[in-house]
């Protein structure tokens, strides 16, 4: 199919522009040799103008098993083995890019005219850098396929992180081309974006339209509330709603819907919170919400549908396992003071900044991070149990609600800070992992430069697996402009040119001066990280036979065919995730790393300063804490969180790669009324 001149520019420009960011995406990650990119650019490179060139119409078998289908030519059990590993991570960017990755598709329909093309072809996609990726391994010569997987673990880590954001500038650049995307929904494919539920929207009047349609035949023509409408609009008398106010009244100042542990009508203490002074700590039963049917209110009458559709919500909030039960009783306490507010304001229902919602909303953030057993005498629990007491004793009004959620913004506000000034004992301890991600780039930077002068395959493996950790060493004790590190990189370089031929005279007595120096100082290193005696003499001897070899002037022995990708410390791929700590004086800073200096995203992080997350520890244990500090220079993240004694720095691949796979979310950003109504929905319309 032939393409008009400037379709063809669009392409030429795009792939370029993709090529030279993927290049640049690559070098930032400090991972793999500058040869390395470039072999994987010429595969992409190659897959793009494939896909590109194709006039055939996807099959169907194709398009089903495109994500998978390696185009790899398998020729032993090893390129088996890799094989499968390059499908599986061409499936996982798949998966990751979904929402950009399909944007560029659909505009790649459009620009090359093929509305057949399959989702699997994308010129950019995930298979197009595996294909690079197998061009680097197939230039690699003699690397082992440990030393391959090891170095895919670790590109994939940084792939997974910033290829959205590759996407991203594609889709801009061909957006300004003029290049329109394709109707999605031509295309049907399961990868594009899926249209928002509408109902979602307001779930609080989606679930009422579901009461409504539980209705007896012929009462369904009753409307929800909608705009400023809703209880106002009342199919009960005035003096039926006068009645259902004084009984709201009456079994208010009974407690008759209130958690047992609920506080008194009383300000003082112990009348407020008996639990404080009773010892018990027996668990409070489940709050019991109140409904129409026990107000004697027809659920058919827009007071009913109000009361139950609040109702509905309560049992939402109660029953939800990770609250404590103390906000459920003070919320449970607050039933009847909110029902009278819907029978007055009807825009309770509509507007999400209301007051009243904003209460219940303040008083979730306010208990963030506590136990669910969190006692009735906690310091912020028993604040609630007086904001609540105080709300039910004045005059219903929505000032009322105003006053409250002013004290329950201070409640939350105090505490905050209280963990913002507790996080300055640890940030000199994330100043000491930050520290560490320093020795690290420039001991790799530093072994690169080396290592591109194709030393000998055991003196590669050295420098990956040992020497790296002394370097490390004595950049974080003595730092990168002191002498112990200066010689020490110089002890490297100059162990490399003993391995160099000798034949003038001078240059060889050179070396029978310096040698012991040498030696010396790689005796000491390999020590100092308690490196086993048979490896070091297994080294020595390794130097001691290069190093004859170049007294007689006899070229090194041949190690194999010239690896694109020696450069990149294959022996620690460090990509692993690593639960550990790092401690001063009585202070325990938890960490949750990589075993080995990885980089971080490219783009900034979803979650600020502020915020609380709920994020994965391990495959078994979540917890809430709140983020105090960002690192400028790592963007390692600070969480802490007292009540469970949890003070913890994360790597901010880890905590980004948590944050877009579901695994961890903002939870301070959430409304617990609204979660309360989105849940109530889904049970109605699952039942």
């Amino acid at each position: 199919m032939s393409l008009r001149s400037d379709s063809f520019e669009i392409l030429r420009d795009c792939r370029a522009l993709f090529l030279k960011h993927l290049g640049a995406l690559l070098l930032d990650s400090g991972i793999i040799s500058g040869s390395a990119i470039r072999a994987i650019q010429e595969g992409a490179g190659a897959y793009f103008d494939e896909m590109v060139s194709t006039t055939r119409r996807g099959s169907f078998s194709e398009e089903a098993h495109g994500l998978t289908s390696s185009r790899i030519t398998l020729v032993g059990e090893d390129d088996l083995e890799l094989g499968i590993r390059l499908d599986n991570l061409s499936a996982r960017l798949f998966e990751t890019t979904g929402g950009s990755l399909w944007r560029t598709h659909l505009r790649f329909v459009t620009l090359l005219r093929r509305p057949d093309l399959p989702k699997s072809a994308n010129p950019i996609g995930p298979k197009g850098i595996c294909q690079g990726l197998t061009t680097m391994f197939a230039a690699s010569g003699a690397s082992s396929i440990e030393q391959k997987l090891a170095l895919l673990d670790r590109i994939e880590v940084y792939l997974l992180a910033n290829l959205p954001g590759l996407y991203a500038e594609i889709n801009d650049f061909l957006d300004r081309g003029g290049i329109e995307a394709a109707q999605a929904t031509i295309l049907g494919s399961p990868d594009g974006p899926k249209q928002a539920d509408q109902s979602s929207a307001n779930p609080l009047l989606a679930l009422q339209q579901q009461l409504l349609a539980r209705l007896p035949g012929g009462i369904a023509s009753i409307q929800p509330p909608t705009g400023t409408g809703g209880a106002a609009a009342s199919l009960l008398s005035q003096a039926s709603l006068e009645q259902l106010i004084f009984r709201l009244n009456e079994l208010d100042r009974q407690g008759a819907f209130r958690a047992q542990f609920k506080p008194g009508t009383s300000l003082s203490t112990e009348s407020l919170i008996p639990e404080l002074f009773s010892g018990s700590t027996a668990k409070a039963s489940l709050p019991k919400a109140l409904n129409s049917a026990e107000l004697g209110i027809p659920s058919t009458a827009t007071e009913g549908l109000a009361i139950d559709t609040l109702a509905i919500i309560f049992e939402a909030i109660f029953s939800e396992p990770t609250l404590p039960d103390t906000l459920k009783a003070a919320i449970s306490s607050l039933q009847i003071t909110l029902l009278k507010m819907a029978m007055k304001d009807a825009s309770l229902f509509t507007d999400d900044k209301h007051p009243a919602r904003l209460v219940i909303d303040r008083m979730g953030q306010a208990v963030l991070g506590l136990p669910t057993d969190v006692p009735a005498r906690h310091p912020v629990c028993a604040r609630l149990f007086e904001i609540a007491s105080q709300l039910r004793s004045g005059n219903g009004d929505i000032s009322a609600f105003q006053s409250a959620l002013t004290q329950l913004d201070a409640l939350v506000a105090e505490r905050n800070n209280e963990l913002a000034k507790s996080a300055a004992a640890y940030l000199p301890l994330l100043r000491q992992l930050d520290r560490r991600d320093e020795a690290s780039i420039q001991t790799r930077h530093i072994l690169d430069k080396l290592i591109e002068q194709k030393p000998p395959e055991a003196v590669q493996a050295f420098l990956n697996e040992s020497w790296r950790k002394v370097l490390q060493l004595v950049w974080l004790e003595n730092g990168p402009d002191s002498s112990q590190w200066q010689a020490h990189v110089t002890a490297i370089e100059e162990l490399l040119w003993s391995f160099q031929p000798k034949t003038d005279p001078a240059e060889r007595k050179s070396l029978a001066h310096r040698l012991p120096n040498i030696l010396k100082l790689l005796k000491t290193g390999m020590e100092r990280i308690g490196l086993p005696t048979e490896a070091q003499e297994a080294f020595l001897d390794d130097c001691f036979t290069l190093q004859t070899q170049a007294l007689r002037a006899a070229p090194a022995a041949e190690t194999g065919a010239t690896s694109v990708i020696a450069a990149t410390g294959l022996h620690a791929s460090g990509s692993e995730t690593v639960y550990g700590d790092v401690q001063s004086g009585q202070f325990v800073l938890n960490t949750l790393d990589f075993s080995d200096y990885q980089p971080g995203p490219a783009r900034s992080l979803s979650c600020a300063i502020g915020d609380w997350l709920e994020l994965r520890i391990d495959d078994s244990t979540t917890r809430v804490a709140r983020i105090c500090y960002i690192s400028p220079n790592s963007q390692r993240t600070l969480l802490l969180n007292p009540d469970f004694g949890l003070a913890l720095a994360i790597h901010p691949a880890i905590l980004d790669r948590q944050l877009r796979a579901g695994e961890a979310r903002i939870r301070s950003a959430s409304s617990l009324f609204e979660i309360a109504a989105s849940r109530a929905l889904q049970k109605t319309t699952t039942n």
